[in-house]
């Protein structure tokens, strides 16, 4: 077994420069506010669980591989994994102007990086991607340039008639991710108060294809009950701890039909198809202050399979984060 040194995940992976124009955001970020900061893989609530040698996560990742002992075209990559992110809110927002009035984007810009917490790799780099989040309001459109009319002021004059938009979704998320890969996606967001009811991600096995390495351990595939159930490291956390309130996030490629992007090699050989992804912010004891996040994201991954066609396979990652800045 190849040896690594662990990273150090005690420091933010973006450090913002001071900024006093414009402010610093507060309400306008709606949920997301309570995003910012960095997150990592902690032992939660006083436990000896959850940190880096022992995660509540799980990546189902399947692999195009012509020649395998099963002959089945593809080969299985599973493992648990812990890792470090952090959401950084720009001084600012992003106004879109349709000519009547305004959708303005106020969003959070974010860093990812992923490790191995077993098997061979272990503390190895796995993935990487940066991206942003956007909690899109409604407005008004200004009047001329800078709300001043055609005078030289900033100012709060707004047309006439101006009428602020309407949209279905007002969550997205945006990535970037170095496979030659660009997912957009859109959604929504509801409050509640308990724990979040976690079930099992609503496609695991792809069809059409033999699934029997999906059961077996093997150096691919080391903890089939989690390959069976990639949420149970979700369900199992929560179960440890229930939550007093959760905020819950839904995004999907699907939603306003987003395009997702893909080079010419992960066209031919492993090609997104489409992104979903479900994140729970948690609250403890009553506390307004949420300080655990979990998610579910799926990605479909559209594999030639000789003898089988184009086979979808999902591509499932879950984890369980603490906030510590």
């Amino acid at each position: 077994m190849t040896s690594s040194t662990p990273p150090n995940l005690d420091q933010p992976i973006i450090n913002e420069p001071d900024q006093a124009t414009p402010p610093a955001p507060s309400g306008a970020l709606g949920p997301l506010e309570h995003l910012v900061g960095t997150w990592t893989n902690q032992n939660i609530h006083n436990s000896d669980k959850g940190d880096m040698a022992s995660p509540y996560s799980y990546c189902l990742m399947p692999l195009p591989q012509e020649e395998d002992s099963d002959n089945t075209g593809y080969i299985l990559k599973n493992f648990s994994y812990y890792e470090e992110i952090t959401f950084s809110a720009i001084h600012g927002t992003a106004p879109n102007r349709g000519g009547n009035g305004t959708q303005v984007a106020n969003t959070l810009f974010y860093e990812q990086r992923v490790y191995f917490a077993d098997g061979p790799a272990r503390d190895s780099l796995v993935h990487a991607e940066n991206g942003s989040w956007l909690y899109l309001t409604d407005t008004k459109q200004l009047l001329g340039p800078y709300g001043d009319g055609n005078g030289p002021n900033v100012g709060t004059q707004t047309l006439a008639n101006s009428q602020p938009p309407t949209q279905q979704y007002d969550i997205v998320k945006q990535m970037s991710v170095p496979h030659g890969n660009s997912i957009l996606t859109s959604g929504s967001f509801f409050n509640e108060t308990g724990s979040p009811a976690i079930s099992e991600p609503p496609l695991i096995l792809p069809s059409g294809v033999n699934t029997d390495q999906y059961k077996i351990q093997s150096v691919g595939n080391l903890n089939p009950a989690f390959t069976a159930n990639p949420n149970e490291p979700l369900m199992e956390a929560i179960a440890a701890t229930r939550a007093s309130s959760y905020i819950q996030f839904d995004v999907d490629s699907k939603n306003g039909a987003h395009p997702v992007t893909n080079i010419g090699f992960e066209q031919k050989y492993a090609e997104v198809s489409r992104y979903f992804a479900t994140y729970w912010l948690e609250a403890f004891g009553g506390s307004s202050d949420f300080t655990q996040l979990q998610y579910s994201q799926t990605i479909l991954m559209d594999i030639p399979v000789a003898g089988h066609g184009t086979v979808s396979f999902p591509h499932i990652t879950t984890n369980t984060l603490t906030k510590i800045i």
